[in-house]
């Protein structure tokens, strides 16, 4: 990719910022709120709590990191795509969060109402390495999921528009084990505070390496051409 310019570095800067501090406010939230959760959960038993778990998951990750990680980039976008109508980003971006939501969730819900058996023994958890490749193939999915609602709207305005999924492939084949990585660290056990700042601190730094690796693809497709 070429060298960035001023103007071109500025930009990039302004989608990093918006992406992390969004990514902490709104994948940051939705997990401290389905961690608050969990207590009224547990006391629904079967099926019913299996599902009201996913949809809780599902309705969260739309309405908070959807909406707000789509507010924050459609601002900075529109510096650069003028005709961009107000709120179509957003609600885009809300859309393929919702998508990209129902499909991480699908796995764990699928496991959580199999039959349990109770002679037989629990499955071993994975490695963590193998975890970690799980969750790239996770983002590598998930990723253009979450871009393709955005990809109708940026190939109303750009040409090669099609780049976009892959950069959110990259993207989040990086930010997913990071998230996965990063709650690994979370003091879960420790002061309500301290685990409140962990878990936006890592989602704000996720935020800020998937902005720089989308957002580096998205300069050149944005980048006013000369004539």
């Amino acid at each position: 990719m070429p060298k960035l310019g001023t103007a071109d570095a500025v930009f990039y800067r302004r989608w990093i910022v918006a992406n992390g501090w969004s990514e902490a406010a709104g994948l940051g939230t939705t997990f401290v709120l389905g961690r608050a959760l969990v207590p009224w959960l547990e006391q629904v038993t079967g099926t019913v709590a299996v599902l009201l778990g996913a949809l809780a998951a599902v309705l969260l990750g739309t309405l908070l990191e959807g909406v707000l990680v789509g507010v924050a980039q459609e601002a900075v976008l529109r510096d650069r795509l003028a005709s961009l109508r107000k709120r179509t980003w957003m609600l885009a971006t809300a859309a393929g969060a919702a998508f990209a939501w129902l499909l991480g969730m699908i796995p764990n819900t699928v496991l959580a109402l199999r039959p349990q058996d109770a002679a037989a023994s629990p499955l071993a958890e994975p490695s963590a390495l193998i975890q970690y490749a799980l969750a790239a193939a996770l983002g590598l999915v998930a990723g253009p999921v979450l871009g393709f609602a955005q990809w109708t709207v940026l190939r109303r305005h750009v040409a090669r528009a099609a780049w976009w999924l892959w950069a959110n492939a990259a993207a989040w084949a990086v930010g997913m084990p990071l998230i996965f990585l990063g709650m690994e660290y979370v003091p879960w056990t420790g002061p309500s505070a301290a685990t409140l700042l962990a878990i936006y601190g890592v989602c704000g730094a996720v935020g800020l390496v998937v902005g720089a690796i989308h957002g580096r693809f998205l300069v050149e497709l944005v980048r006013p051409r000369r004539s």
